[in-house]
Parts: C-alpha cells; structure tokens; sequence
C-alpha cells in the first residue's frame, strides 16, 4: 500500500509539472477552402515561466525534437495568448505544423500531437470551374448524300491497341461516328482538365487513393508526361472498375494536353459508354484538333 501511496503521488506531481511547462498542448491542422490550412492549439494553464511569444514552422517532413526544425519553414511569430493562424499553401504537399514557445530563449521542447502535428495535412483538390459557354452559330444540318464543308480526318481508331485489351463496343464506335458530325470550335485552347467528384478528396485508401496520388503529384501539377506514365501502369493493375474507366478518361485528358489528339479519342472511347456527357466533348475536340494541326 505504501509503495502504491508513492507512485500515485509521483504521477500527480509529474502531471502537474508537465500542466505547468510553457507549451502548447493539442496542435491539430485542417484544410479549409482553397488555398488555406487552419492550425490551433490550446494554451498552457499557469505556465511556470512568462511566455514572450509562440512561433510557428511549417515542415514537410514529421517534427520529433528541436533539432528537426533545422529543415522547417519558420512561417510566423504570435503573441503568447494566441490560440490559432491560418496559414496559405499553393500545392498539394503534406504538411506538418509545429509551435515553440519563447520566455527568454526558445523553450526547445517538442512533443508530437502537443505542440507538433502527428499527421500531415494537404488542401483538397477541387473541380476547376467550368468554362463560360460561348455563344455560337445553329448548328448546320446535312441531308444525305450532301458533303461536310470542312471533312473530318480520317482516324484508324482501332489501329495499335493490344490484341489482349477488351474490343470497343459497335455501339461507341457509332456514338462517335455521330459525335464527329457535329459542329465544332476550331481552337484547342482554354480546355482545362476535368475532375471526377470522387477524386476531388483524398480517400482513406485502396485504388481510390492510387489514382488520387498520381493525379495529386502529376496531373495537378500539368505534369501530363509524368501523369501518363503513372496511368498506364495504374491501369496494367488488378484494380477496380470505376478506378480503371477514370484512369482511362485521365489518360485521354493526358494525351489531348500534349497533342496526341489520336491517342486522345481511343482513351476517351474506351469510356464512351461509361462517361457519354464527359468524353463527348473532349472527342469532338480531338477530332477537331487533328483536322487543325494536321
């Protein structure tokens, strides 16, 4: 019983010494609309010593001693009854938020999930927003037997896919045989990528996530060579069907962005059944692109 007495008024007088320090205790950060990451804390109660300031780093990399913070970025001083700041990133990194307080000298103490976050934190992607319509003329009609103004190009859409890949279906080689009769707009430019709702917040894991990190570290970032790549080898994987239709539309946006405007349409009519209202548009714009540039 004695030696019970002895750890238990030990544990409160180490309790109560650690309540004392001059730290903050339970940093946590979240992304908040666009560009922002909120971080807050909660303040020492009757710290043992006068705290003259609290100053915030931002990291790439997890914060576990002092020492660490030799790499990160000191990103603002705070007066001591500061309990938040609302910091402002242009990427999709991951990023760790520490605070030290000051009383005379930095008091070099860090503890994760206390004054350093345990976790990593990005800003959401978000749907880029859609293009204004332009107004244009009524589309042209033409009765049989009546030639096209401007013939579209010719295009082999079958020609150099594997033997082994599933065989596009009559009927989205017949959608966009009806999809290249329409009137279309003779500039390539100011198209911007498209994104799935799905894939617009990092998921919790599985192919989702896959696919989330290519676009995250690549596509996002108008890496379309790299994106492609990543795709392709996404795509060779046993991975979902709703993960493989989207990859393959991705693949499509990929190639229209560096001008392989025939790589683009057999991308994109892989998914023709899947996504009709998104890849309408971006066929007809390849179709377009190669009659211009060709």
């Amino acid at each position: 019983m004695k030696k019970l007495l002895i750890l238990l008024t030990g544990l409160l007088l180490s309790a109560s010494l650690y309540a004392e320090r001059p730290i903050i205790q339970d940093i946590q950060a979240k992304a908040s609309k666009g560009t922002k990451i909120n971080v807050y804390w909660t303040l020492p109660k009757n710290p043992d010593e006068k705290i003259s300031k609290y100053v915030l780093y931002r990291s790439t990399k997890p914060v576990y001693s002092y020492y660490d913070l030799k790499d990160a970025q000191k990103i603002a001083d705070l007066t001591p009854d500061s309990t938040g700041y609302t910091d402002s990133v242009k990427d999709y990194k991951d990023y760790f938020y520490t605070v030290i307080s000051y009383t005379n000298k930095p008091y070099e103490y860090v503890l994760v999930s206390v004054n350093t976050t345990a976790t990593g934190v990005h800003l959401i992607m978000k749907e880029k927003p859609a293009e204004q319509k332009k107004t244009e003329p009524d589309e042209k009609l033409y009765k049989n037997g009546t030639m096209r103004e401007t013939p579209l190009p010719f295009l082999d859409l079958l020609s150099g896919m594997d033997e082994e890949e599933e065989q596009i279906s009559e009927e989205s080689i017949e959608a966009v045989a009806l999809l290249s009769d329409k009137k279309k707009n003779s500039s390539a430019e100011n198209f911007t990528p498209y994104f799935f709702e799905e894939d617009l917040i990092s998921p919790d894991g599985g192919d989702d996530y896959l696919l989330f990190t290519v676009l995250k570290n690549t596509f996002v970032q108008e890496k379309y060579e790299q994106a492609l790549s990543q795709l392709q080898t996404l795509v060779k994987r046993n991975i979902s069907a709703k993960v493989l239709n989207r990859a393959y539309f991705y693949m499509g946006e990929a190639y229209f962005f560096l001008g392989n405007y025939e790589e683009a349409v057999i991308a994109f009519i892989h998914v023709a059944q899947t996504y009709p209202v998104e890849t309408s548009k971006w066929i007809n714009k390849s179709l377009d692109s190669i009659y211009i540039y060709n």
